[in-house]
This record gives structure tokens, C-alpha cells and sequence, in this order.
């Protein structure tokens, strides 16, 4: 479901707090040590990972076994996209988050089809992680998370 402004359908989703293992991956070393210490430093998961690219990424589940991978969907190589495709299929128990500078409905709508459940917009990452994490549904007034699944849930 993607969230539009000004729009009269409001939608809230929420993952349980027991995804707590995350593996983090940004191609940005800088943007990469930034997520991990925002994440630790605020207590909203466990990051038991960090990966700087896709293949990275797939390689890292099987050692690592997350429970949440926390994913730019641009990368060189293999891209976050791609990287979701092959991680939701080969290990489905997985939830994908996906972070991007783009807010596109084709390109967040391609990021569903990937395998994300949740799209978040990097300049407001930590305020939308932290809402889609909490127990508590967050309302997406903006165009700048998408999330997968009925009202309530994904």
C-alpha cells in the first residue's frame, strides 16, 4: 500500500518486535555506519550484520540468519531489488525492509514485487523504521513509505 498526501486513506502497518536479529545493507560505508549506530543508539533492532552490496547480502543470510534485513534497493552490482528477490525466495521467513531516495509508485510497486514488505524513505528513515517496528500502528501521511498487506498488519 502505498500512502499518497492529502489523501483521505490513511493506512498503518507494524512488524513484531521480535525481529530483532537485522542485517544492514548499504553500498555508502558513511550511510552504513550512520543506519547501524542510529539503530543501536536508539535500541530498535539488533544489528548482527552489515553488508555493503547485494551479494553481500545473500551471502550473509545464511550465516548471519536475520530475521530482518534492512536493504537500499540501489546499489551497483546487485542491486537491493534484486538481492530481494533472491533472499524472499530462498528464505521466505526472512522480512526485507527497503530503503530508497525514490518514492516513484513503479519503482516502490517494484520493490513489492521484489520481495520488500516495507519500502521506507531514506531522509526519513528512523522515524518511519521506528513506527513500522513498534507495536503501536504508525499513520502514513506521506509519500514516503510504502508497506505491503492489509491496514494493520504486513
Amino acid at each position: 500500500m502505498v500512502a499518497f498526501p492529502n489523501s483521505s486513506c490513511q493506512k498503518a502497518a507494524t512488524l513484531p518486535l521480535n525481529l530483532k536479529r537485522t542485517l544492514v545493507v548499504d553500498d555508502s560505508a558513511t550511510i552504513l555506519h550512520a543506519l547501524c549506530s542510529l539503530l543501536e543508539h536508539h535500541k530498535i533492532v539488533d544489528v548482527v550484520g552489515r553488508a555493503s552490496s547485494g551479494v553481500d547480502a545473500v551471502d550473509s543470510i545464511q550465516l548471519l540468519k536475520p530475521d530482518l534485513l534492512l536493504m537500499d534497493a540501489d546499489m551497483p552490482g546487485m542491486s537491493g531489488l534484486r538481492a530481494s528477490l533472491v533472499i524472499s525466495q530462498l528464505h521466505p521467513d526472512v522480512r526485507i525492509i527497503l530503503m530508497s531516495m525514490d518514492t516513484g509508485l513503479r519503482f516502490v510497486q517494484a520493490c513489492l514485487d521484489c520481495g520488500a514488505e516495507a519500502v521506507v524513505y531514506k531522509p526519513r528513515f528512523l522515524q518511519q523504521l521506528a513506527g513500522i517496528l513498534k507495536a503501536e500502528a504508525v499513520a502514513i501521511q506521506e509519500p514516503t513509505v510504502a508497506l505491503k498487506g492489509a491496514a494493520g498488519t504486513i
